[in-house]
């Protein structure tokens, strides 16, 4: 239909049951795609990401696995350093 679409999931055998056009994959648990509720740096790193993939991705059935571990990795400290680096891109572009 031409609208881009991807999808935050947790399991990988409905990935590959469903074929999505694109996914991003993530080892949270059940029901929490996003991250952990309050945790807005967990989910906004993790949102950041999924619309990354949905501007990148153009091969139909990607799945775009995601590093990160629940509640052992430091989101604010992701979300400074992307900052800085978007601020160094801007500088230097």
């Amino acid at each position: 239909m031409g609208i881009p679409t991807v999808i935050v999931m947790m399991f990988k055998e409905t990935e590959e049951r469903i074929r999505p056009p694109r996914v991003v994959h993530v080892r949270f648990p059940f029901g929490r795609p996003l991250g952990e509720p309050g945790n807005a740096d967990q989910q906004r790193v993790i949102i950041e990401d999924s619309l990354e993939a949905l501007v990148n991705v153009t091969t139909p059935g990607t799945v775009v696995e995601l590093p990160y571990n629940w509640r052992r990795e430091d989101y604010a400290a992701i979300r400074s350093v992307r900052k800085e680096m978007t601020k160094t891109q801007s500088s230097t572009g």
